[in-house]
């Protein structure tokens, strides 16, 4: 139940330079969650019992994401992806219409609009997009407002998708 624009999952194994872990009760539970925010499957392991013990999901290429049989321990942990070219609301819409907890989308301070998804065990997730029709606003914010040892660059959307 995923849009038609949906980002595809790049399924090559590489080393992840980043990814995070959630410890869920409901494996099942959790991976349909994700999978309505456009995770696919790309591996799971079994316990030793032979039944699955942590399921390794990807949305986009180096966005990966294991669930992990266990009980959680909620906490104040989100965890930012960038969406992609998606409609938001659409997600939202089909998220809440599969009785997901979601937030937004909301416009941030900083130019971008962000849907916050929350799974059964509390973990937090944000689909995050640039605010592109207010660049020149963004870039000018940036100048006068950000300070730090960075430098801006003029890269795209499609330059950040690969």
């Amino acid at each position: 139940m995923t849009t038609t624009d949906t980002p595809t999952a790049d399924r090559s194994i590489y080393q992840m330079p980043m990814f995070a872990t959630f410890v869920v009760r409901d494996l099942s539970a959790a991976r349909n969650v994700y999978a309505q925010a456009g995770f696919v499957d790309l591996a799971t392991i079994p316990g030793p019992t032979g039944e699955p013990q942590l399921i390794h999901l990807r949305r986009m290429k180096y966005q990966d994401l294991l669930l992990v049989q266990g009980e959680p321990r909620n906490g104040s942990t989100s965890l930012s992806f960038m969406a992609g070219p998606i409609d938001l609301n659409e997600l939202a819409a089909q998220l809440r219409a599969a009785k997901v907890s979601t937030e937004g989308p909301e416009d941030t301070p900083w130019f971008s609009t962000d849907l916050t998804i929350t799974d059964f065990d509390g973990n937090r997730i944000v689909l995050t997009q640039p605010r592109t029709a207010e660049e020149e606003q963004a870039r000018s914010w940036v100048a006068e407002k950000v300070t730090g040892d960075f430098n801006t660059t003029d890269s795209t959307m499609e330059d950040t998708q690969s």
